[in-house]
């Protein structure tokens, strides 16, 4: 991935913090490559469960009515806002935010599968004390076919 309408680096947000502050390197990454960012969103759908276990066939909702995307689309348009009133550059190409239905870990390391970075929070909005990262950035860590940045959330 060269051209900057292309989508070289991934980010996998959530609402925390940790993901709010992967957003920022990775927009600040994608501008400094000349590329453009896929922001991710990952959910489970209502069915999760019952579709695991084969106890129901309904089609998987598209996008929860919780607004997982629109949330997603709403901290992309702040962080841009914040980034470019401190004069932080952004990125050449296009920022496309998408909702997947999936386990994040799984969703992220499928669409980072031809990106040139993943970026992830250190912990997200399970985030427990104690433990050095966070089972999401783990996955992606250990499973990811790109190179993959974990951002510490800002203390």
């Amino acid at each position: 991935m060269t051209a900057a309408e292309d989508h070289a680096v991934v980010v996998g947000v959530d609402g925390s913090d940790g993901s709010r502050a992967a957003l920022h390197h990775a927009l600040g990454e994608a501008a400094r490559r000349g590329a453009g960012v896929r922001v991710v969103v990952s959910y489970l759908p209502r069915d999760y469960w019952a579709d695991l276990f084969a106890l129901d066939h309904r089609p998987p909702t598209p996008d929860p009515g919780n607004g997982a995307t629109t949330r997603a689309r709403a901290l992309v348009d702040e962080v841009v806002a914040e980034r470019t009133a401190a004069g932080q550059p952004s990125p050449d190409g296009a920022v496309e935010v998408v909702g997947v239905a999936g386990p994040p870990a799984d969703v992220l390391v499928d669409v980072a599968a031809d990106a040139d970075l993943l970026v992830v929070g250190h912990r997200g909005r399970g985030a427990r004390h104690g433990r050095l990262t966070g089972p999401v950035a783990l996955g992606c860590v250990l499973r990811a076919r790109c190179p993959v940045t974990v951002v510490p959330a800002p203390s």
